[in-house]
């Protein structure tokens, strides 16, 4: 691979999911604390030690998986290179030559895909990539195949200036 001219990290920013998830981690050390610790039990139909130890278990594995979740995309002469970890196990390739457009353009992934994370927009060949609804802007691309492909990031400007060059290079036209 070429030495990449942009590189970009985005974790799963989603303030709602991490407020859900930690409120849950607490009621169930909370409960844990009171009824397996004081002897007291949680609740008027308390579970078993044993469930409420699983429960937490459960909870501290999603908070792990939030906190696993992250978009890599880097930009070189090759091309554009993206992973979405977990859910990808190797980096996707998309060669200058595959695409007819590339640009930037703002977005609203929950109207426009119904949410973040790898997307399907209203028409099966438009699809979304992205993890945090602060990502506003992201890089729009088209393929000679008429699939398209948006890439959330927080550093358009970046991402402008790289495509204006590939497009002086003639590997890919710019778009609106």
């Amino acid at each position: 691979m070429n030495k990449a001219v942009f590189n970009e990290v985005q974790r799963f920013r989603i303030w709602y999911a991490w407020v859900l998830i930690v409120a849950l981690n607490i009621i169930f050390l909370y409960a844990i604390i009171q009824q397996a610790v004081f002897d007291i039990p949680f609740g008027p139909n308390p579970a078993t030690n044993l469930v409420l130890f699983l429960m937490e278990f459960a909870a501290l594995s999603f908070l792990y998986f939030l906190f696993s979740i992250r978009l890599k995309t880097s930009i070189n002469d090759e091309g554009i290179h993206y992973r979405f970890y977990p859910f990808q196990k190797k980096m996707t390739t998309i060669e200058w030559n595959e695409l007819s457009d590339a640009y930037m353009r703002e977005y609203n992934s929950f109207y426009e895909f119904g949410g973040y994370g790898i997307r399907v927009g209203a028409h099966k060949t438009t699809r979304a990539i992205n993890t945090s609804e602060s990502c506003k802007v992201g890089l729009q691309l088209e393929f000679k195949d008429g699939n398209f492909l948006l890439i959330g990031t927080k550093r358009p400007e970046e991402i402008k200036q790289i495509i204006e060059h590939q497009i002086s290079l003639g590997k890919v036209r710019w778009g609106m």
